[in-house]
């Protein structure tokens, strides 16, 4: 089913996305970070594409799942210095190789056209977020930003989602969220939120599979929902 189609009886007040793998493809930038990172510990690089399996549940999921990768299991203590070196890294390579996914800003514009108040909900820590976001110019396109580290439980939990949306003044069936995977999915249902899902983000299953009301393939064909 098309979006303008799955959404056109739904009075929307407020759209919101996901970062990673929807905005803007971050997964070299977070190769880069990773690999740095394994070589502080002796361990071979990964490839993008296996980083790009591993993004998805926050910065903390990622170390785990790069480290599992060679068959290392960190300890509490090791679990904690690799996330410090790891943010210290990244803080570093949030720009440099990272580019924005086609068709985001004209999403973002159509939104605002339409009336609807915009946001961005990620795992990925606030402040790093906004360093992004204002990278390509977007921050004045969006009415709230929602970090993994604002206080709430991370996607696939509704808690940052019912954040924004009470940020943003609007009931959940009155917002939208697109994003790329079944952590997005699975925080919309559980918000009582419809969920567009966009292809070619960070997710191991068919963009299909996911369960989302719909699937667009380019993020400006968001333009017939909003601006219909």
């Amino acid at each position: 089913m098309k979006a303008s189609q799955a959404f056109a009886d739904l009075p929307l007040r407020a759209v919101f996305f996901d970062l990673d793998g929807t905005l803007v493809d971050s997964a070299p930038d977070m190769a880069a970070a990773v690999n740095e990172l394994m070589a502080q510990y002796g361990l071979e690089p990964h490839s993008l594409e296996a980083v790009r399996g591993m993004i998805g549940h926050g910065v903390e999921k990622l170390i785990e799942r790069a480290f599992a990768a060679h068959s290392v299991a960190l300890g509490l203590e090791d679990q904690s210095a690799s996330r410090e070196r790891m943010n210290e890294i990244y803080g570093r390579h949030l720009t440099r190789l990272t580019s924005l996914r086609p068709g985001a800003d004209r999403a973002l514009t159509a939104a605002r056209k339409a009336g609807m108040r915009t946001g961005v909900v990620t795992n990925k820590p606030g402040g790093f977020s906004r360093i992004v976001l204002a990278h390509f110019g977007l921050s004045n396109e969006l009415d709230v930003v929602i970090g993994g580290d604002a206080g709430h439980p991370k996607k696939p939990a509704p808690d940052m989602l019912l954040a924004a949306c009470h940020a943003c003044g609007c009931s959940s069936a009155q917002a939208v969220m697109v994003g790329d995977s079944m952590a997005d999915v699975g925080a919309a249902r559980a918000a009582g939120m419809r969920c567009i899902i966009v292809r070619g983000g960070y997710t191991e299953l068919a963009a299909e599979a996911l369960g989302a009301d719909c699937v667009i393939d380019v993020l400006d064909q968001l333009e017939s929902v909003f601006l219909r």
